[in-house]
C-alpha cells in the first residue's frame, strides 16, 4: 500500500509560538517548478508574478488548515483559511482589497512567527472568502478591513525554505 507511514512523532520542546507575521499576496502567480527536500519542503521554486507584501499588525492573524477526509468517496482535501486584518480604513487599502476579492487565483506565502514560510493555495489557488469593513464605537475600538483567503488543496500547505527560494518572482515589499 503505498500510504503506509515512515516515522515516529516524538513530542518537541515547548519553544514554538503561535501567529502570523506578514503576508505575501500574489494574483498572476505562475510556479514552473518547485524542487523538494526530504521532508517535502520547497528549496526552490521558479516562475514568474509578483508578491505584495501585506505588513500585520501583531496578534491580528491566524492560519487553520482543515483536513477533510471521505472514508466512503475515497477523497482527501485540505482547506487551508488565513485569517488577517488590515488596520485604518482608506481609499487606496479598499480598492487594492477589492481587487484582490475579486479574484479566483490567489497564492499567499506567509511568515508565522516563527520565522518559518507557508505557501497557500498553491496548486488550485485561493480566494477571499469572507470580509469586512469595521470601525468601532469606541475610540479603542478597530478602524480596519478583515479578512479571509480560502484555498482548497489536495496537499497540505507546504513550507518554504526562505524567500530567497523563489527565483523569477517579484517581491515587492510594503
Amino acid at each position: 500500500m503505498a500510504c503506509n507511514i515512515t516515522s515516529a512523532l516524538a513530542l518537541d520542546c515547548i519553544d514554538s509560538i503561535g501567529g502570523v507575521k506578514t503576508a505575501y499576496v500574489g494574483t498572476n502567480i505562475v510556479f514552473t517548478s518547485e524542487t523538494y527536500d526530504g521532508d517535502n519542503m520547497i528549496t526552490g521554486a521558479t516562475g514568474s508574478g509578483t508578491f505584495y507584501q501585506y505588513e500585520l499588525a501583531k496578534n491580528t492573524a491566524s492560519f487553520t488548515e482543515t483536513f477533510n477526509i471521505s472514508n466512503e468517496n475515497g477523497t482527501a482535501f485540505y482547506e487551508q483559511a488565513l485569517t488577517f486584518n488590515i488596520q485604518k480604513l482608506g481609499a487606496e487599502k479598499r480598492n487594492e482589497l477589492l481587487l484582490l476579492s475579486r479574484n479566483r487565483d490567489i497564492k499567499i506565502i506567509f511568515e508565522d512567527n516563527n520565522g518559518l514560510f507557508w505557501l497557500v493555495g498553491m496548486t488550485r489557488g485561493a480566494v477571499i472568502s469572507a470580509g469586512s469593513s469595521v470601525t468601532g464605537t469606541a475610540p479603542g475600538d478597530a478602524n480596519q478591513y478583515a479578512l479571509t483567503a480560502t484555498a482548497q488543496e489536495p496537499a497540505m500547505a507546504y513550507q518554504i525554505s526562505s524567500l530567497s527560494a523563489l527565483h523569477g518572482f517579484t517581491i515587492t515589499s510594503a
